[in-house]
């Protein structure tokens, strides 16, 4: 009864942190207007990747290269915004909202909150996803080979891959609780990392032997393979193409796993740190 109690109190706080993320990201201006931005600004940054690749590559786009391209960059959409959601978040409820300190105290607790500041920035984004893939496949002649078997194979990667997004960024929190105002850019600047070594849009192969380790280390290079391999029935990074798509998954699973421990050990001992330091709501901006 106790734990079925405290489930609905989480499953609450994080309905209501999604709403107040989603009012906070949209300025609590039109939801059309807003999603129409969502949408609009991913689908442009797209197409900048496709004429970089026309100009620098000489095979043509209908080249299966391209569409493992296209595709790796569409997703890594969602990456993008989870971890500047949830990275960020600290940073603003810090310094600009002063409200880390009532969030703090709350039933709920800071990671339940984080998680749906988390996923309401996901699920403004999905849209833009989707229609990435639509356009893809309409404009660019990408050719989907996905059937409808793979749906829950699909749909397992997603659920993973989102949990792994969201601790890559409160791991990030984490770290912002314990720094000055520099907190505000490092969302951004870690997930270029990210963009780099998890095989984003080429294969972490070409990449020096140590930094091409670390990315066999990252959940979202095993996260965006399936992916591929779901949608388009190719391998991409050539190191992986002995792997069954069955041990992509179990990959995915464990390291998605010890992200997740790892962010919730990261945000509980940035907590004590803060608290003991006294700094858990000290503005740093000025």
């Amino acid at each position: 009864m106790r734990f079925t109690q405290r489930f609905k109190t989480m499953l609450r706080g994080m309905l209501t942190a999604g709403k107040l993320g989603w009012a906070i990201e949209s300025n609590w201006t039109d939801p059309f207007l807003f999603m129409t931005y969502e949408i609009v600004r991913p689908l442009f940054g797209a197409l900048i990747i496709v004429f970089m690749y026309k100009v620098v590559s000489t095979t043509p786009i209908s080249d299966i290269g391209f569409a493992q391209l296209y595709v790796g960059n569409a997703f890594f959409i969602l990456v993008l915004k989870a971890m500047i959601g949830v990275g960020q978040t600290i940073f603003e409820d810090r310094e600009h909202y002063e409200m880390i300190r009532y969030i703090y105290l709350a039933p709920v607790g800071l990671g339940v909150y984080l998680v749906g500041r988390g996923l309401s920035k996901i699920l403004a984004t999905t849209a833009a996803v989707a229609i990435t893939l639509v356009v893809g496949y309409a404009v660019f002649d990408i050719s989907y080979t996905a059937s409808w078997a793979m749906v829950p194979y699909v749909g397992a990667t997603m659920l993973l891959g989102i949990a792994a997004m969201i601790a890559f960024g409160m791991i990030l929190a984490a770290i912002t609780m314990l720094t000055a105002h520099h907190g505000f850019s490092m969302a951004e600047g870690a997930s270029g990392v990210l963009f780099l070594i998890s095989g984003a849009v080429f294969s972490i192969d070409i990449l020096p032997g140590w930094c091409a380790a670390i990315g066999r280390m990252m959940p979202l290079t095993y996260w965006l393979e399936a992916l591929r391999r779901a949608l388009l029935g190719a391998p991409f990074i050539e190191s992986l193409s002995g792997m069954s798509d069955g041990m992509i998954l179990i990959t995915l699973s464990w390291t998605t796993a010890l992200s997740v421990i790892t962010a919730v050990v990261s945000l509980r001992a940035a907590q004590w740190l803060a608290l003991s330091a006294g700094k858990l709501d000290a503005k740093t901006d000025h």
